[in-house]
């Protein structure tokens, strides 16, 4: 293989594996920048492949965004070196167009291993989570070959940055292994220093190649992950966001290798589609959508969006008091409930249009005041936009700096 000049690549060292305080660190110089390392518990150990394929995919943005080609120590599968070369790239870079072309080698391309038997989904405690879990775990008809087997936890960015970043993941975790045990699941948690290889990129627009990179690295036992879906099929597009996971069903089979796939599950259901599938499953009552990262909370603040949300969808199925004191407070909810309600009704949001949509579906009938601030919300939100327009036009600017002047 072709290699680069030192002064215009990223050259990463074949990934070495240490035993440290119980945990199996999988380790890779990267030259000039902190070691990449992930790290498992030491019971997982014989689920980490010896292969690089995880770094590749864990630092092809970061070598994009730097414009930096990017040499891969050790043993890569050859057909994803072939697609971090072409489609990867492009794919990449019609998301995110401040990305660079690059090229990407390795020491050994070699092809794929043969596939694990391991069937791994993420699990946060979400919608999207539990939603996999119904369809590959609980389901009736799901074939063997993708009933899940193992629970996977990332600490790749979700939880910020530092040291406090850490502890909020540590603390999440806690409850997600005691669900996991319920299930009868390995639950393996990843710990990595991978966002501090993303000085440049955020978490929602790299969010899917942080966490591909983690069944590849667990590749001796992993051959498939169901990657939970956020988007629908409706709102996959390629548009200027930057959010990644609105091109996930286009960007996970470039991803994927004959060893390792991964596949975006549950993409063909609506939000509200997968919470009312949680409806009934004891396991749901551990159900943790909320966006409120203070580390010493111990369930969802209802109050937030998706904590509005999905308590808005439940009480239109009818079981939202199935679901209180316990995962939610109803009193937190009922002294917002109005207001989001307005928002729902009056704004155009993919999600609100969905709740709108059931609610019609089953009959649901909004109060009378329900509209009434909904129209209200809907004409402070036109005349807002209204003077932001009005504000960026050409003669307005001028007579502002004049009136400045």
């Amino acid at each position: 293989m072709t290699r680069i000049h030192e002064a215009d690549v990223m050259e990463t060292s074949p990934p070495r594996r240490d035993e440290i305080d119980g945990r199996v660190r999988v380790t890779t110089d990267v030259g000039g920048r902190a070691p990449l390392w992930f790290s498992v518990d030491e019971l997982f150990g014989d689920l980490v492949s010896d292969r690089a394929d995880h770094v590749l995919i864990a630092l092809l943005m970061p070598a994009m965004k730097e414009g930096l080609d990017l040499h891969v120590g050790g043993t890569v599968s050859d057909s994803l070196l072939h697609y971090a070369n072409a489609d990867l790239q492009r794919l990449l870079r019609m998301e995110h167009p401040d990305l660079s072309v690059i090229q990407v080698t390795a020491d050994a391309p070699v092809a794929p291993a043969p596939r694990a038997a391991g069937v791994a989904t993420g699990f946060s405690g979400g919608v999207d989570s539990f939603s996999s879990l119904a369809e590959y775990l609980w389901g009736d008809d799901v074939p063997q070959s993708l009933r899940v087997t193992h629970l996977l936890n990332n600490n790749v960015g979700a939880h910020g940055h530092g040291s406090i970043a850490d502890e909020l993941w540590h603390r999440r975790r806690e409850p997600l292994a005691r669900i996991a045990d319920e299930l009868g699941l390995p639950f393996v948690t990843v710990d990595s220093n991978l966002d501090e290889h993303y000085p440049r990129i955020g978490f929602i627009e790299s969010v899917t190649m942080r966490n591909a990179a983690v069944p590849h690295l667990l590749g001796a036992g992993i051959g498939h992950l169901h990657l939970a879906s956020a988007i629908p099929f409706p709102y996959v597009r390629v548009d200027d966001t930057g959010e990644i996971a609105r091109i996930d069903t286009m960007l996970v089979p470039l991803l994927s290798t004959a060893a390792v796939t991964i596949a975006s599950a549950n993409s063909g259901l609506t939000r509200v589609q997968k919470t009312l599938s949680l409806i009934g499953r004891p396991e749901s009552q551990h159900l943790d959508v909320c966006t409120d990262g203070d580390p010493a909370r111990t369930r969802n603040c209802s109050a937030c969006s998706k904590c509005m949300r999905t308590m808005l969808t439940f009480e239109i199925a009818g079981h939202l008091q199935e679901y209180c004191p316990g995962t939610f407070s109803y009193e937190r909810y009922a002294e917002r409930r109005d207001a989001f309600v307005a928002k729902v009704l009056s704004s155009d949001d993919p999600y609100h249009r969905e709740i709108r949509a059931y609610a019609t579906e089953v009959g649901w009938q909004w109060d009378a005041a329900d509209r009434r601030r909904a129209a209200l919300e809907a004409a402070r939100t036109a005349a807002s936009r209204a003077i932001r327009s009005a504000a960026r036009m050409p003669l307005l600017r001028s007579l502002r700096q004049r009136l400045k002047g």
